[in-house]
């Protein structure tokens, strides 16, 4: 069995203050009991017991599974010789998920049993036009959202969402366009390209500056999914014009009350997009919304001060998800609402990545139940306002009656238990975190002006209060203004500690970074255990105070 990570993590990235983006990947683990039954019977080479086992996780949820899920299942069917089946899951992977790797698929010996079949050279051969020159993928993709774009025609949103401006950058810095750029020149591809220069701009898809303009970028990992990711991106740089929404996480989503909330939430919208998806009666469809607004509100509720930034993100991100997979090629809707709900649900931290769940969950009902629920691109998107005043036309009632119903309806025991046990350990490595970034020495610096990119996955944050979070999976932030300390790098976690970070600390105007001690300086350079800072020309560090914190200030002329 394979463990490895899609960039579905990656696909929704905003440019917010400080230039805030999503860098990381995620090998998503089931919270599906019979999983961890079938990589139990494949270890112990049961390959038949195995096959039965995914069977019932397959029948339950189908292609809602994980990446990870559907190849490995693919793998338990092959060696079982169940050759229709694991095809079955690889199309579905290779047309549906953007699923390409060549490497992986034509080396695993899981799959061997399948090179035999007439199905496999079919295979291939569609492998190896996903695999072709960057250059022609670009082109064929852009052309592909440009087109499903111009057929909209704006009727989606009011105003015609493609725009010129958009870049497919490659990992060595290469960008792809239809239209021209600074620096660029045509292919014989028919596209135009040019390798933009080192720290211009970052390998991440995001909105982005180059040369005064801004433009949607799109890795080239993340376009084979069916235009989704182009169209989200271009959905950002249109949203821009009209207003900047926050992007910085809703710390308080992490708290065990709200993740609790949060989760009944997903379970009950869970629950109506399956029974859209089945043609249950409109009863059924309704109290299942019902549900998952009783527990909007009552999680908003206990924490109103946060609505306006909760509503900001979701405007943003979860319009951006809707209208990627909406106007996107996928064949039904209803079922990737559904996988988004469980692929957010299984994040460690809920603080960004619930808005692209929800955003998109209810957009799509919002839809089936013909609702006139779209206000424009100028407005932030209140989802319980507009369920109370465009569905009920009036407040939503909770009552205790009300709420046992839904918490029959939803899973509340389980997911109760489930959040019961995982507080425990969040306050365990919480009081690690806080050992390491507060109370022990630590090293900081002040950011005081934009353009500071931060490359983090936004499901390792873990969040100590409203003001001050973690990045347990920090990669690098780029100083792309070069008025701030400099760029940092980092490698893998500290093997001394079982968890480690860096402590970010918002204030009225700025922002500041801790890192962990100890370091070391070599010229220019402050290298600690799992970073390395190089220091722009005119900073320095020096000591903080007696407690022996240190910081990185600008040297005074």
């Amino acid at each position: 069995m394979k463990t490895f990570g899609k960039v579905d993590n990656l696909r929704q990235c905003v440019v917010i203050l400080f230039s805030l983006c999503i860098l990381g990947t995620s090998c998503k683990q089931s919270s599906i009991p019979t999983y961890s039954r079938v990589e139990e019977l494949y270890e112990q080479k049961s390959y038949k017991e195995a096959a039965i086992e995914f069977d019932k996780l397959f029948k339950l949820n189908g292609f809602q599974l994980s990446i990870n899920e559907l190849y490995n299942g693919c793998c338990v069917y092959s060696l079982n010789d169940e050759f229709e089946k694991a095809f079955d899951i690889l199309k579905h992977l290779v047309a549906n998920e953007g699923f390409a790797d060549f490497a992986l698929i034509t080396s695993d010996t899981d799959l061997e049993n399948l090179h035999k079949y007439p199905q496999w050279n079919e295979l291939i051969d569609i492998l190896k036009t996903e695999n072709s020159p960057l250059e022609e993928r670009a082109a064929k993709e852009l052309l592909k959202a440009k087109s499903i774009l111009d057929k909209d025609a704006g009727k989606l949103w009011g105003v015609p969402i493609w725009d010129d401006l958009i870049l497919i950058l490659s990992a060595d810095n290469t960008a792809y366009s239809l239209a021209y750029f600074e620096s660029s020149s045509l292919t014989p591809s028919g596209i135009y390209s040019a390798v933009l220069p080192a720290g211009k701009i970052f390998y991440s898809s995001a909105i982005q500056k180059y040369n005064d303009k801004y433009y949607a970028v799109v890795m080239d990992s993340h376009i084979a999914d069916n235009s989704a990711t182009i169209i989200h991106e271009l959905f950002h740089l249109l949203h821009r014009k009209y207003r900047s929404f926050n992007g910085m996480p809703i710390n308080y989503m992490d708290n065990y009350d709200a993740r609790e909330l949060l989760r009944l939430e997903f379970q009950a919208l869970r629950n109506c997009l399956i029974s859209i998806n089945e043609n249950k009666s409109k009863k059924t469809i309704a109290d299942y919304l019902q549900d998952a607004m009783i527990y909007r509100k009552i999680r908003q509720s206990a924490y109103c001060s946060f609505l306006t930034r909760e509503t900001e993100i979701e405007t943003s991100e979860g319009l951006a998800n809707y209208t990627g997979f909406v106007l996107s090629s996928y064949p039904n809707i209803y079922n990737l609402a559904i996988r988004e709900i469980n692929k957010r649900e299984n994040s460690n931290s809920y603080t960004r990545t619930f808005s692209y769940a929800t955003g998109f969950a209810y957009g799509v009902i919002f839809d089936y139940l013909k609702m006139d629920w779209k206000q424009g691109l100028d407005v932030v998107y209140n989802f319980l306002d507009i369920y109370e005043t465009k569905y009920l036309k009036e407040p939503l009632n909770i009552t205790p009656q009300r709420q046992e119903r839904a918490n029959g309806r939803n899973n509340y025991a389980i997911i109760h238990e489930q959040e019961t046990a995982l507080k425990e350990e969040n306050d365990r490595k919480i009081a690690l975190l806080r050992r390491q970034l507060i109370e022990a020495p630590t090293l900081s610096v002040n950011l005081k002006y934009p353009n500071f990119a931060q490359g983090y996955d936004m499901n390792g944050i873990v969040a100590f209060d409203s003001l001050n979070i973690v990045y347990t999976s920090f990669y690098r932030g780029t100083d792309a203004s070069s008025k701030n300390f400099g760029n940092v790098t980092f490698s893998s976690q500290n093997k001394k500690h079982e968890i480690t970070g860096v402590l970010a600390t918002m204030g009225a105007t700025s922002l500041t970074l801790t890192f962990p001690l100890p370091f070391q300086i070599e010229g220019n350079k402050i290298i600690g255990d799992t970073y390395e800072i190089t220091l722009n020309k005119n900073w320095k560090v020096e000591p903080k105070n007696e407690k022996g914190d240190f910081e990185i200030i600008e040297k005074i002329e």
